[in-house]
């Protein structure tokens, strides 16, 4: 949406009423469209609870002219990507991982970003940021091809309530299994109607496959605990390994692999997990009733250092398998 004088409830009502784009128009707020309802969808003062799950459709959606191949992502894509932010002194702030938005009031984001030896003690887990795109200015605005400036909805910082990190996830083993953690919001996102959340593997078609020489996306900004590589939230798309063949490497330098909690993606140099956040989602797309929907299948776990060396994965949490963890720890 271009940021123009409209209400509130005007906005909230075009928001909701988006179905899709027109790819022959080379400005942001020319490509969306929007269709007349006889009401609008999630009204203004309605909420949903946050043990609720939203169903395909609800989820995983974005309305983005998407341009296959490049690094850089348009400026409303992966509308569910979460900065999180921590408090590194009393009037310092930095974003040091990543999660995805899974419902109204809950980010998925990895243990690691909660519990980790190398972040200082005295750091607070502070906020999420939602609908970022470019670090550097807010909101964020792009030029066309005829010189208009295009502006998108500014970003959100909601304050973080509390964080459950998977009971069994050990921050000083070096296999970081279990690596899964919940983050639950303060203010529901509910009627920010610029974020949508991703789905998750809740059906058991989705969550027990095992995606091998699949290909997925990841982005983010390269946030981890040692800053972030990049001011623009980049992607890339990468294959998942066969999971004898992922054991077999790391096994070879001391390091064990468990396949039914973990996945393995990537391995190509130079553009490995480098462009995505920890804790951020290892993406993929399922066709259902002729619309591709995101599913969150992993979550950036760790990698080789330096990131981005040739035959060697990066280590994703497998999603699918704590779906009932995820589901229990779910409140309203």
């Amino acid at each position: 949406m271009l940021t123009t004088n409209l209400t509130e409830e005007t906005r909230h009502f075009m928001n909701k009423s988006q179905c899709g784009h027109d790819s022959s128009q080379d400005s942001l707020a020319k490509r969306i469209l929007v269709c007349c309802t006889e009401r609008p969808h999630n009204r203004k003062g309605e909420t949903v609870p946050g043990n609720v799950l939203p169903k395909p459709g609800e989820c995983g959606t974005m309305l983005s002219n998407r341009i296959l191949g490049g690094n850089t992502t348009e400026i409303d894509e992966f509308p569910w990507m979460a900065l999180i932010q921590y408090k590194t002194a009393p009037d310092a702030f930095g974003f040091y991982c990543g999660g995805s938005l899974i419902n109204s009031h809950y980010v998925l984001t990895a243990a690691h970003c909660i519990k980790n030896l190398n972040i200082p003690s005295h750091w607070e887990l502070y906020a999420v940021r939602l609908g970022e795109w470019d670090l550097r200015q807010d909101p964020d605005c792009v030029v066309d091809t005829r010189g208009r400036r295009d502006c998108f909805d500014p970003y959100t910082d909601i304050r973080i309530d509390y964080a459950i990190v998977h009971p069994s996830y050990i921050p000083t083993s070096l296999y970081k299994f279990n690596d899964i953690a919940l983050i639950r919001l303060v203010d529901s996102v509910t009627r920010l109607t610029h974020f949508t959340p991703i789905c998750l593997p809740v059906a058991k078609s989705i969550r027990s496959k095992l995606f091998t020489n699949q290909v997925m996306e990841v982005a983010g900004w390269g946030a981890t605990e040692n800053g972030t590589n990049s001011p623009i939230k980049l992607k890339i798309n990468q294959k998942v390994w066969n999971a004898t063949r992922c054991k077999r490497t790391y096994h070879s330098h001391g390091m064990a692999i468990n396949s039914n909690f973990q996945m393995c993606a990537g391995g190509e140099e130079g553009v490995d997990t480098c462009f995505g956040d920890s804790g951020g989602p290892l993406m993929v797309t399922e066709r259902i009733d002729d619309s591709n929907v995101y599913f969150v299948a992993g979550l950036v776990s760790y990698g080789p250092q330096p990131c981005g060396l040739s035959g060697w994965p990066g280590i994703y949490t497998r999603v699918g398998s704590y779906m009932d963890w995820i589901i229990a720890n779910l409140l309203p």
